[in-house]
């Protein structure tokens, strides 16, 4: 079909309007891979090195469930959080990459945790150090480097 429209730009023309002889394929189109990825960790004094964690593993994925360490947790690992749960998961949940944060009680509810959610990949960084009783037959599990925050000045050279 032909339009009169006007091109300012072009001065008068006439558009034809394309209609494509066969619909796209499935294969051209570019689809996420439909799958849940769950990490965890305490996000306390959060930083860019969180950020990119968080966006690495958002790609590997469509859906990216984050278990937050609770205040009792991180107490138990020796390690109090400075910030409290709420505000942690505050933060999470302002983040783009993650689509739901849930609370680390304990290590237990890993097994509980991936079959609610149906997660398929387990992605933990290297330094946490998680009980692997048989997890890797039900999820794919990956241990990742993960960069840590640097505390150089700006300033520096």
């Amino acid at each position: 079909m032909n339009y009169d429209i006007p091109f300012p730009f072009l001065g008068r023309g006439r558009a034809a309007v394309a209609t494509p002889t066969t619909p796209p394929s499935l294969s051209a189109l570019k689809r996420p891979v439909a799958r849940t990825i769950l990490t965890y960790g305490g996000f306390d004094g959060f930083h860019t090195g969180h950020g990119d964690w968080l966006r690495q593993l958002s790609q590997l994925g469509s859906d990216l469930v984050v278990g937050c360490h609770s205040d009792a947790f991180c107490t138990r690992l020796g390690q109090p959080a400075q910030k409290g749960f709420a505000a942690r998961r505050a933060v999470l949940e302002r983040c783009r990459f993650v689509s739901r944060v849930i609370p680390l009680e304990t290590w237990d509810q890993t097994r509980s945790d991936i079959v609610n959610y149906n997660v398929s990949v387990l992605a933990l960084p290297e330094h946490i150090r998680l009980p692997m009783s048989g997890l890797d037959e039900i999820v794919q599990v990956l241990r990742l480097p993960m960069r840590r925050r640097q505390t150089a000045s700006r300033f520096s050279a």
